[in-house]
C-alpha cells in the first residue's frame, strides 16, 4: 500500500513538474519525505515564510525513498529523509545533511501508562499475551521490515529484532503501513503500545501518551541531557541544483529563531 501511494505521487509531481516547467505553474520550493517529519516541515515552512524566506509546499506521501527519488529526478526541490543516503542514491549526485533529531518514543492510548523498562521490551513484544502492569492487555503495532522506525527500534533495544520476528508471527498483531497510520491505530485500539517519532506526536496533538522508559519521561528536555537516550534523526536531501536553498534553510534553522521552530515541533538541531 504504502508503494501505491508513493508510485501515484510520483506520477502527480511529473505532471507538476512538466506544467511548471511550461509555465502553468507557479514557481515554489517543493519538499517531501518520511511521513513522520512532514508536521514537521509544514510548521518549519509556516515559520520560514514569515521570516521572508521562500514558500515551501510540502508534497505528502513519498516516504524517505520516494522524495529522494524525486529530488534526484528534479520533481521536488528537498528531501527529508529518516535514513542516510544509499549509496547508489550518493552517485546520482545528491546529498545528505544531517538536519534536525527527535526522540524515538513509546506511545499508548492508555490514560495512566506508567512506565516500562528497557529490558523488558523485548519480551513484551514476543509475548503472545503481553499485560500492563495491572494485568489488562498490552496490544502491539509493528511497522513493516523495511521501515526505518523499525531498525532504529532493533538498534535501541537488543533483542528486539528476534521478538519481532515472533511478533509477525501472530496473524492478530496489526502491522501499520505508514507513520500516520501507525499513530491512528494507536488512538484506536485501546491499550496500544508502538514506537513513533516525538515530533510527530507533538506537532499532530495526537491523542496519545508518552511511555517512560527506565523511569525518564520521555520530553525533550530529557533527551536534549542525555537522559532519555532513543534518538530518530532527519537528513535533508538535496541535489546540485538545490544546494543554495538547501543551505538558506539550514541557515534559518541554525539561527536562534529556527532553533525555536524547531524545538516547538519536538525537534532538536542535529548536533546540538
Amino acid at each position: 500500500m504504502r508503494g501505491l501511494f508513493s508510485n501515484f505521487a510520483f506520477v502527480l509531481l511529473l505532471a507538476g513538474a512538466w506544467l511548471q516547467g511550461h509555465g502553468a505553474v507557479a514557481e515554489t520550493l517543493r519538499l517531501g519525505g518520511t511521513g513522520g517529519a512532514m508536521p514537521m516541515a509544514q510548521h518549519i515552512a509556516t515559520a520560514y515564510a514569515a521570516a521572508g524566506g521562500p514558500t515551501i509546499e510540502i508534497v505528502l506521501d513519498l516516504g524517505s525513498s520516494g522524495a529522494i527519488r524525486a529530488t534526484g529526478d528534479g520533481v521536488i526541490d528537498l528531501a527529508i529523509s529518516s535514513r542516510p543516503l544509499k549509496a547508489e542514491e550518493t552517485a546520482r549526485g545528491l546529498t545528505a545533511v544531517p538536519l534536525a533529531r527527535t526522540a524515538m518514543v513509546l506511545v499508548t492510548s492508555r490514560r495512566q501508562p506508567g512506565g516500562l523498562k528497557s529490558a523488558d521490551l523485548p519480551g513484551i513484544f514476543a509475548a503472545n499475551d503481553p499485560k500492563w502492569e495491572d494485568g489488562s492487555p498490552i496490544h502491539i503495532i509493528l511497522r513493516p521490515r523495511t521501515e526505518t522506525d523499525t531498525e532504529l527500534f532493533i538498534r535501541h533495544f537488543p533483542g528486539m529484532a528476534r521478538a519481532l520476528e515472533a511478533a509477525r508471527r501472530r496473524p492478530e498483531v496489526p502491522v501499520a503501513p505508514t507513520d500516520q497510520d501507525n499513530a491512528k491505530m494507536a488512538e484506536e485500539l485501546k491499550g496500544s503500545l508502538t514506537p513513533s517519532g516525538l515530533s510527530q506526536i507533538v506537532v499532530e496533538k495526537r491523542n496519545l501518551r508518552l511511555v517512560p522508559i527506565d523511569g525518564v519521561e520521555p520530553t525533550l528536555e530529557n533527551f536534549e541531557k542525555g537522559t532519555y537516550p532513543y534518538d530518530k534523526p532527519y537528513y535533508l536531501v538535496h541535489s546540485a541544483k538545490s544546494a543554495a536553498v538547501a543551505q538558506a534553510l539550514l541557515d534559518f534553522l541554525r539561527s536562534e529563531k529556527g532553533q525555536g521552530v524547531l524545538r516547538e515541533a519536538g525537534c532538536l538541531l542535529a548536533g546540538e
